[in-house]
């Protein structure tokens, strides 16, 4: 019985531990910005504005950044900002998938760490990336953090699968 528990929880951490590693976005046509070396030594890719990180799976666009103030009754914190990018989510395979800003997203202001923000996400009130995906089918939404108001620049690091340890580094100017 303890054997078969043993191997059983193997088997689940092998599966686990290969979920996507092999899944390294790639820019769309071919061709990479550059590589950078993450603290686990796997590749980076760099990509800007308006270009797309192609994954097995998927194909993602960082469409747009844009900042705001907020309204009357969602306001950021003093001192800071809600930075938004528009991001465009295909889905290229033939299965559903499953998309969560939580769990698919890192964002860092002047390489401070920041986290996605509800109050920041309603300030651009055009949807979220969370959800199911069907295949062949396209998912347009904003990604958003609260930052400083001094903040320059928004790194944004997505991965094809929560499982992945690949992801696209988006290197993105915060308009002023």
């Amino acid at each position: 019985m303890v054997a078969a528990l043993c191997v059983l929880v193997f088997v689940v951490m092998a599966v686990a531990s290969t979920g996507g590693d092999d899944d390294k976005p790639k820019k769309e046509g071919g061709n990479t910005v550059g590589n950078t070396s993450t603290a686990a030594g796997d590749e980076e890719l760099k990509f800007g504005l308006n270009e797309t990180a192609a994954f097995k799976d998927l194909k993602i666009t960082a469409n747009e950044i844009k900042t705001s103030q907020g309204s009357e009754f969602n306001k950021p914190a003093e001192g800071k900002i809600f930075v938004g990018v528009k991001i465009t989510i295909e889905n290229i395979s033939n299965e559903e998938k499953s998309i969560s800003s939580l769990l698919l997203f890192d964002a860092y202001a002047d390489d401070v760490k920041c986290e996605y923000s509800v109050s920041a996400n309603m300030a651009f009130n055009e949807g979220t990336l969370d959800g199911s995906l069907s295949p062949g089918k396209k998912m347009v939404g904003y990604y958003a953090v609260e930052v400083s108001k001094d903040a320059k620049k928004l790194d944004l690091e997505i991965k094809s699968d929560w499982l992945s340890s690949s992801k696209a580094r988006f290197e993105l100017d915060i308009p002023q």
